[in-house]
């Protein structure tokens, strides 16, 4: 054991708590943005004010967001550590390239159904995306409705009408977001 192997070993341990500590804010950013989606979504419903509901795909937008930076920043750490700091330890360090390679083998076999596949069925894109595409679906909807039902004046809906396409581009950016990390 040469004079750096403590020190590497330590920061290996500081990286590994850095990804566990992303990893725990990540499942509270999907907690988060479930909760918050069906409070106002129910809050929405009871209050009959479907613009509410041009609130939920923002919120998926941004919260999705910060799910996949920390995505990227596990994915960065995970690379170091195999790339660098087990190269520097005499590749001692064999977990992260285990990983790698086995998760590669099961991807390369059916990437869609793989929880690792980024596909648009995976219960995370679902939880973001999903949430933000079915409340787009029910403004739209509603909005349609309530201006064949109502007649409401013309800035009200020129100002749903550019909320509703706001929110459209923000969820098509989520969706490019979700696919470029996968």
């Amino acid at each position: 054991m040469d004079d750096a192997t403590p020190i590497l070993l330590a920061e290996y341990t500081a990286l590994r708590s850095e990804a566990e500590r992303r990893a725990t804010i990540q499942w509270n950013i999907v907690a988060l943005q479930i909760a918050a989606a069906g409070a106002i979504t129910s809050f929405s419903i009871a209050a009959a004010n479907v613009g509410l509901l041009l609130i939920v795909p923002l919120m998926s937008y941004m919260l999705g967001k910060r799910y996949i930076l920390h995505d990227t920043h596990i994915k960065l750490i995970w690379r170091y550590v195999r790339d660098s700091l087990s190269a520097r330890l005499d590749r001692q360090l064999q977990w992260e390239a285990w990983r790698d390679r086995e998760l590669a083998s099961a991807v390369a076999r059916r990437r869609w159904f793989t929880a690792t596949g980024w596909n648009v069925l995976h219960p995370t894109r679902l939880a973001f995306q999903g949430v933000a595409t079915l409340a787009l679906a029910g403004a739209l909807a509603a909005g349609i409705f309530m201006w064949i039902t109502r007649s409401p004046s013309w800035y009200v809906i020129a100002g749903y009408a550019l909320g509703w396409l706001i929110d459209a581009l923000a969820t098509a950016y989520l969706h490019r977001s979700f696919h470029r990390a996968g």
